[in-house]
């Protein structure tokens, strides 16, 4: 073999090899992730909380963690803020999603996307156990109550006194309460809420001059307009990917027990919305 070939040879293997390198370091630059900003107040048990240890965990955060695990292309980064700058921080861009128990309104409709629903409410008041006249929206009518602005459940309740302004429900709206303390203490007369986070407060505190009364949506003037909760998103090109990743994966931790599971840890039983299954 001449010289000439030889060399010819030796730089098409090097071409060759150059090419084998410069393939393999594509992957590198094709594995870089999405940072995708969840925002939560860290303040609603058990759904989102900031343990001491600045940790968060609860059923919501557990659920998207669970999702984003399964989509090697994101990776989840958390920032918590106050609850009536939640949706606010997705307005501006500075967070991507939210995580918090968040009903769906036609008012968010709007201005956001939302997941498929990842819990099922089961609404319930909040009362003395002396009291067995609170048992329906008409039969608060006139009776105090505390809320947090925009919660699905003081926008039930407000959506009431729009019809009834006669003898409308006594809301108080503060940035933080206790229900079950509220009510043992006499501040307020009932709490609107989900038997859930009756049943995680009661676990925490022990209460016992305090029941949950069941509601049944349709009767005595009650009316939840859907008794879940969802992960809201903006409204972006990039917020729309990601919820369809999203909603992809939920469907799948519902079949496969991993929603269950996650809801049993924090919630004693399984709230998991049967409809994501469908």
């Amino acid at each position: 073999m001449s010289f000439k070939k030889i060399t010819i040879l030796s730089l098409v293997a090097a071409g060759a090899f150059a090419t084998v390198a410069t393939t393999t370091a594509t992957p590198t630059q094709a594995a870089k992730k999405t940072t995708i900003t969840a925002i939560t107040d860290g303040n609603v048990a058990p759904f989102a909380v900031k343990e001491k240890s600045g940790k968060l965990d609860g059923y919501d955060v557990d659920v998207l963690k669970a999702v984003v695990k399964k989509l090697p292309q994101y990776k989840l980064k958390w920032k918590i803020a106050e609850y009536d700058a939640l949706l606010g921080n997705i307005d501006s861009g500075r967070a991507d999603v939210g995580v918090n128990h968040f009903g769906k309104t036609a008012e968010r409709q709007e201005k956001y996307l939302f997941s498929k629903p990842i819990f099922q409410d089961k609404p319930v008041f909040i009362v003395k156990k002396s009291n067995n006249k609170i048992k329906s929206f008409n039969s608060a009518a006139g009776h105090t109550t505390v809320a947090q602005v925009g919660t699905g459940f003081s926008l039930e309740l407000e959506a009431y006194n729009k019809t009834h302004k006669k003898n409308p429900i006594k809301i108080t709206y503060v940035k933080d309460y206790h229900d079950l303390q509220d009510i043992s203490q006499g501040k307020y007369d009932f709490a609107y809420t989900d038997l859930s986070m009756y049943k995680a407060e009661q676990k925490q505190y022990k209460i016992n001059d305090v029941k949950a009364v069941k509601l049944t949506n349709g009767k005595g003037g009650t009316k939840f307009n859907q008794p879940y909760t969802y992960v809201v998103f903006g409204k972006t090109a990039e917020d729309k990917k990601f919820q369809k990743a999203v909603n992809k994966e939920l469907v799948k931790l519902a079949k496969d027990g991993t929603l269950t599971k996650i809801s049993k840890k924090y919630l004693g039983a399984n709230y998991v919305p049967a409809v994501l299954k469908n």
